[in-house]
């Protein structure tokens, strides 16, 4: 994993834009400029990454959908005609032994195909929670509190609440202002936080790529952006 200048694609164009737009490079900027457009590249590849995993995705959920296909219950279209000569069998006014007979075994019938029923409800139950462990290891730690309000009416437990992740690295967060623009990018499931790593500071992952130390994000309205504070924009020198 390898820290980039912005957060996205676009704001490294444009970072590349104004750098070149001057008509001539600066002794260095050839190879600041080669260095943005390795970090295009290298976020270009972590999104196709990413598109793997929901292609993966896909098609798990294509086998789940077939397995599925195979759930078929024996006998339940039956169960309303056996009730009905279960009925005229009990009915009977004059009925003899082969009758109660064959009333047990028309119960008999209706216990199987209960039976029947029952396994296919558990095992579309079993398909279910497995489509929510399929959901589960999709979203893995991203915050997508904000979209699942918004389609089901309540947020779903993530595999570490956002609460939680900001606790546990709350010496390495940005300062204010740039930690709630941050947070705000998090929470909108733009961008999440990689939990920590043994010689390593946590990470932000954003969903168009790019890969900031979470200790150096910083946020600028001038160019909408996120950046490492130890890699100022040219953007902003110029317009400061």
């Amino acid at each position: 994993m390898r820290e980039t200048r912005f957060s996205d694609v676009c704001g490294t164009i444009d970072e590349i834009r104004s750098i070149l737009s001057k008509g001539r490079l600066e002794p260095r900027e050839d190879m600041e400029v080669l260095s943005l457009l390795e970090d295009a590249l290298y976020m270009i590849g972590r999104m196709r990454l990413r598109l793997e995993e929901y292609e993966k995705f896909r098609e798990d959920l294509r086998s789940l959908l077939r397995e599925m296909d195979r759930v078929k219950p024996v006998g339940v279209e039956e169960a309303s005609h056996i009730a009905d000569r279960f009925r005229e069998v009990v009915s009977k006014r004059s009925r003899e032994k082969g009758d109660f007979e064959r009333a047990v075994e028309l119960a008999e019938r209706m216990r199987r195909i209960a039976s029947n029923l029952e396994g296919a409800l558990r095992a579309y139950k079993e398909k279910c929670l497995a489509l929510v462990e399929l959901y589960g290891r999709i979203k893995g730690v991203r915050d997508w509190s904000r979209d699942e309000e918004k389609e089901l009416g309540v947020s779903l437990p993530t595999l570490m609440p956002l609460d939680k992740v900001l606790e546990s690295l709350r010496e390495w967060l940005p300062p204010e202002p740039h930690r709630t623009k941050l947070i705000e990018f998090v929470k909108a499931g733009r961008a999440y936080i990689q939990p920590k790593k043994r010689g390593q500071p946590p990470m932000v992952q954003f969903e168009d790529g790019g890969s900031i130390p979470l200790h150096k994000v910083r946020y600028s309205e001038r160019i909408r952006n996120f950046y490492p504070v130890d890699s100022p924009s040219a953007r902003e020198s110029t317009k400061s």
